[in-house]
């Protein structure tokens, strides 16, 4: 019952060491190890092996998440190179590319107020996709060439999508909501 707290998270998913992953083998592993270390199986068990299969599943659930992530994945990928983040310090200092995130963040303003806002926001949804494919792809170049600064910086921009993104689906369902309820 005992679980390798030493293991990497691509390791305790019996993963490769890759930025690109089988989404499905994620899955099916995950649901494997929940299984086999869920606390539920344990509610008979000492005090102890129910603490254990608490933290194991605690491990489980971060190990999966960081790996389900692809800024996660990349963030934990260069930790695994001994390369340091600082969550108040570090952001990205590419004045063009903060600049560009603004005109997004206004453009999306200003497809709300459109004369078809869904299909303005959509636009800007596909837009923003491809550019967080881009950047992935950035990434994992940067990696595999061991340019870790460039790595890093990529997973900070990763960091400005990821919160676009999340504006753009919150702001296509608020526009989606206000078409069904009129």
């Amino acid at each position: 019952m005992s679980l390798d707290f030493n293991k990497n998270f691509f390791e305790l998913f019996s993963l490769p060491i890759q930025y690109s992953l089988d989404k499905q083998r994620l899955a099916s592993r995950f649901r494997a190890l929940q299984a086999e270390y869920h606390p539920d199986r344990f509610a008979n068990a000492s005090d102890q092996e129910r603490r254990v299969a608490l933290q194991s599943t605690g491990y489980i659930n971060e190990a999966h998440e960081t790996l389900k992530s692809p800024r996660l994945r990349a963030r934990y990928m260069l930790e695994l190179k001994h390369v340091d983040f600082d969550d108040e310090r570090d952001t990205t200092q590419d004045m063009s590319f903060l600049m560009q995130q603004m005109e997004k963040r206004e453009a999306l303003e200003e497809a709300a107020q459109s004369a078809d806002p869904l299909e303005a926001v959509d636009a800007i949804a596909k837009q923003v996709k491809q550019e967080q494919n881009e950047l992935n792809a950035e990434f994992e170049k940067q990696l595999s060439q061991d340019n870790l600064a460039e790595a890093k910086e990529a997973v900070l921009k990763m960091k400005f999508y990821e919160r676009l993104a999340n504006e753009v689906k919150s702001l296509q369902e608020k526009i989606e909501d206000e078409m069904f309820a009129s």
